[in-house]
Order: C-alpha cells, then structure tokens, then sequence
C-alpha cells in the first residue's frame, strides 16, 4: 500500500528521513564492517602466537624426552667400578 503524502512539505519530509536512515545505515554497516577486519587481524595475529607457543611446547617436550632417554640409557649400562674390581 502506497504512502499517500497530502503536501511538498511532506513529501520533502519523507525523502529527508528515508535519505537519512539510508546514510545512518550505511555508517553502520561501514563501523561494522572495520571492526570485522580489526577481528580477523587479531585472530590471525593470535593464531600466530598460539603457533609459535606450540612450537616452543613441542621442543620442550622433545627436549625432556631426550633427556630422560638419556638418563634411561645411562642407568642401563652396567657401572664402571663393577668392570674395575
């Protein structure tokens, strides 16, 4: 159903308002817009440093499991004092 404005005042009103409304929602959509780019730079920059905290993680772990093969290898083998006497 068609709007039925009476006067030019109205008319003139109308479009203001509609123009308006239009600009305010494009301002939004542009805000929103800016802030979805400032999420997915951060959630890449986070993604990075999450990867670089595993890194770090895995190479400790790789680390403490030479280490206690290490440890393991050396308690295998039988003691020097007990080849000496």
């Amino acid at each position: 159903m068609p709007i039925i404005l009476k006067s030019l005042h109205e008319r003139l009103a109308f479009r203001f308002g509609r123009q308006s409304a239009l600009r305010s929602t494009c301002d939004t959509v542009e805000q929103l817009q800016a802030k979805i780019e400032q999420l997915k730079a951060q959630l890449k920059f986070n993604a990075a440093e999450y990867e670089k905290q595993i890194t770090v993680l895995l190479r400790d772990a790789r680390l403490e499991l030479a280490r206690r093969d290490l440890v393991d290898a050396f308690a295998a083998e039988p003691s020097p004092s007990a080849t000496v006497h």
